[in-house]
């Protein structure tokens, strides 16, 4: 088992295991199919079962772990059909995320989103760390809190898609082109192409988080577990 950094007490320790469960989650630490527990997974993050407990809860509200009495957790597979879903469900939130941010953003929130992706606002500089920042962030600007959660939900199933793949660096560096230009659409109030360019930039996220796992799957090479 690789291990995992032992969370701190000052926010939340649900909050904080629920965090580090999806990191692992993306990054291949856990693996697909067996099955694990709290108490592995309370041991390895350095606090009790009842935070870990509560993170794994919110983990299977959002349909990223299934509970099997007397045996454990163990993540859930997606099929084709939910991964579509999952796409449809994307867009339309941060659709309405941009279209209402559009009507409400301000100097100061604009400048915000632009250092979130120059890196300022993420505990760890990669793509993921500040691709969810950015996201989450501008339906907070949006006072969007709900629909900032179902975000949250919907980016843990995509980390499913993602888990133990290396999506391409081009996808990369194209995200970040995407980024920009829609907080240019945003800061001109431009509801239209605000909305076109968040459609096509979910859609090629999913698109290469799929084709990276079919490439992985086809490689069939071992993953670093935490389970």
């Amino acid at each position: 088992m690789a291990p995992l950094a032992p969370l701190i007490r000052s926010d939340s320790l649900a909050q904080q295991g629920y965090d580090a469960i999806r990191r692992a989650i993306r990054d291949g630490r856990i693996a697909r199919g067996p099955f694990f527990s709290e108490t592995t997974l309370a041991q390895m993050l350095g606090v009790s079962r009842t935070p870990v407990r509560e993170a794994l809860l919110n983990l299977y509200r959002d349909g990223v772990v299934q509970i099997v009495p007397k045996r454990g957790y163990r993540l859930l597979d997606l099929d084709d059909a939910a991964i579509r879903e999952i796409r449809l469900l994307r867009v339309c939130l941060e659709q309405i995320v941009v279209e209402q941010l559009c009507a409400l953003i301000t100097p100061a929130g604009v400048a915000e989103l632009r250092a979130i992706l120059k890196g300022k606002a993420a505990k760890a500089i990669d793509m993921y760390s500040i691709d969810e920042a950015f996201h989450l962030r501008m339906a907070e600007l949006a006072g969007l809190f709900q629909i900032r959660r179902e975000l949250l939900s919907v980016r843990a199933k995509m980390y499913l898609i993602a888990s133990g793949t290396r999506v391409a660096a081009m996808r990369n560096t194209k995200v970040v082109q995407e980024h920009n230009d829609l907080v240019d659409a945003i800061e001109a109030r431009d509801v239209r192409r605000a909305k076109q360019l968040i459609k096509l930039h979910v859609e090629r996220s999913i698109d290469a988080y799929v084709a990276a796992h079919s490439r992985r799957q086809d490689e069939k090479k071992p993953l670093d577990r935490i389970v």
